[in-house]
């Protein structure tokens, strides 16, 4: 199971300090921030479940960190730490959408049950949404799934010749299929393993052969409408210890992605090489690359990048969070490198079976 991440931001050293040793040993991640522009700075580019933020601070206040977050970061809980003579300001913020204030001065026991509150309204609300996502994910699974082969068996003139505009036609249902079949899978995914806290049944398997095979002979990946092919350099298999269903999302949604990103008729390249004690697998398409500045947001839930190239397509936003959350839950490291407008390569490393 996670840890919950908390962020304190407050411009007194002795109160975050105070905040450190009442949560040592909790279970939870603490981070602090001694200023708001530093702490406004964490939260956007970090994923926290909550920020307790201080609302009087030279420079930018509590509000405008709480304004800026429900905007950007809606999903991150927002407490308010204030004076006694801030009350009236700090209702003020629970309008805006924090969830509740805490007093200076306050105690241990004080703060504990406010942070334990917002994290039990977290966990509930998130496992509402996860269990409704689950159900109308499911519901939509099959008949997206029998629109999608109709439309491709049509496409492939099994049933006839088309004329090119009956083709461009089908063309949109197919992209239209799969971007909801992208949504779906993604939304059961999550749900899968946010709700199961990613306790994945570890065991000792091949990589190429128990993963990366069984994906690359998808339908979605052999037989996509972009007429890309993807060609593997694979000078050896790895043995790892992992949860073979969750590697086979993790490379699903990479090789998935190239695709849809990638440029028309063009290669996926999948690598796979030994380094320093672990397997590092890669996979590489040319497109549209990605700026190096947009790295920060790319693993949040829910994120999609707007840059040239990419208009119209479509996506979930979920599927490099769910890469990174399985990575995470293997001990290994998910990162980039991209040329913008050119070329971009993902690559995972995993440790090896010992």
């Amino acid at each position: 199971m996670s840890q919950p991440r908390i962020l304190f931001i407050d411009d007194e050293e002795i109160v975050l300090r105070s905040c450190r040793r009442i949560f040592a040993g909790s279970g939870y991640e603490i981070d602090t921030a001694l200023s708001g522009e530093e702490g406004l700075s964490k939260a956007l580019n970090q994923d926290f479940d909550l920020v307790v933020t201080d609302l009087k601070m030279p420079g930018i206040g509590g509000m405008e960190v709480l304004t800026r977050l429900r905007k950007s970061r809606p999903d991150t809980t927002v407490i308010i730490f204030t004076g006694y003579a801030s009350v009236d300001t700090a209702r003020e913020a629970l309008k805006n959408g924090a969830f509740d204030y805490i007093p200076k001065p306050f105690t241990p026991e004080e703060i504990r049950e406010v942070i334990k509150n917002a994290l039990e309204v977290r966990a509930g609300k998130q496992k509402t949404m996860l269990d409704l996502m689950a159900i109308v994910s499911h519901e939509l699974k099959s008949p997206v799934s029998a629109l999608h082969t109709t439309a491709s068996t049509l496409y492939k003139g099994y049933f006839g010749q088309l004329s090119p505009e009956q083709m461009k036609i089908l063309e949109t249902i197919i992209r239209n299929c799969e971007y909801l079949e992208d949504i779906i899978r993604s939304y059961l995914d999550l749900s899968k393993m946010e709700l199961d806290q990613l306790d994945s049944f570890k065991e000792e398997i091949y990589f190429v052969k128990d993963v990366v095979e069984e994906v690359l002979a998808l339908p979605e990946i052999q037989d996509n409408t972009k007429k890309m092919t993807v060609s593997k350099n694979f000078p050896q298999d790895f043995r790892i210890s992992g949860d073979p269903r969750l590697l086979k999302i993790l490379v699903r949604n990479l090789v998935s992605n190239a695709i849809k990103y990638g440029s028309e008729g063009t290669e996926v390249k999948l690598g796979l090489e030994k380094r320093d004690g672990e397997m590092v697998f890669s996979v590489h398409n040319l497109g549209v690359g990605i700026r190096p500045e947009d790295g920060p947001r790319l693993f949040r839930k829910f994120e999609r990048l707007k840059q040239q190239g990419t208009e119209g397509v479509k996506g979930s936003g979920l599927g490099l969070y769910i890469c990174k959350k399985i990575v995470d839950s293997h001990g290994g490291k998910i990162w980039f490198e991209s040329e913008p407008g050119r070329w971009v390569t993902f690559y995972v490393s995993l440790p090896l079976a010992s």
